[in-house]
């Protein structure tokens, strides 16, 4: 008798000390995931994704993914910003939105600036894809002209779905993206409030 409630009591003690490791374990992981998947700039996006019917946490994600949130970063390709826009369709955003006066590229370093424009152009993809969520990441890298070609491609795309994507670099880009919006609402749940997920 004597010797088996040592045994229970060890086998209680080593279910504790696993329940407490793995406790530790995912609180160390939830952790990293804060580190790795901080926010930034909340407030533009809130205000922008809203004026453009977005969902707030695909541009959070495509943010972190593009730029690390940093407004100051520039690519090899010489794309500018927090959201990595290219001087040329900077130029071209601003003439959509009758800015041709007073717009200046250095103003893709400012964070208003540079969110509301990949807003406007989020939004311009969003309608010329249907709202295809996995078309509008990929385009948001690869550009829609490619985008539209793969999905009109039966190699690429079935019934406007893409299953395959020709180019590796934007295969991996949805990939990163996709991951960091779900950490991001699994991160931050309340962070754009109710009904702001897609």
């Amino acid at each position: 008798m004597k010797t088996a409630n040592i045994i229970l009591a060890c086998l209680i003690l080593l279910a504790a000390l696993a329940m407490g490791g793995y406790f530790v374990s995912e609180r160390l992981a939830h952790e990293r995931d804060l580190e790795n998947y901080h926010i930034a700039y909340t407030e533009l996006i809130a205000r922008y994704a809203a004026e453009y019917a977005l969902d707030p946490y695909l541009v959070t994600a495509i943010m972190r993914c593009e730029s690390s949130n940093d407004p100051d970063a520039v690519s090899k390709k010489g794309a500018i910003g927090l959201m990595q826009i290219m001087p040329d369709t900077g130029a071209w955003i601003a003439h959509k939105l009758g800015l041709d006066d007073s717009y200046r590229q250095e103003q893709l370093f400012d964070p208003e600036t540079n969110i509301r424009f990949a807003c406007w152009y989020l939004d311009f993809l969003t309608r010329r894809l249907e709202g295809n969520r996995t078309a509008i990441i990929a385009a948001y890298n690869a550009g829609h002209g490619s985008v539209e070609n793969w999905l009109a491609d039966p190699a690429y795309a079935a019934e406007g779905q893409l299953h395959k994507i020709p180019f590796p670099e934007t295969e991996r880009y949805l990939e990163k993206v996709t991951t960091a919006y779900e950490k991001y609402i699994a991160l931050y749940p309340e962070l754009f409030g109710a009904d702001t997920v897609a």
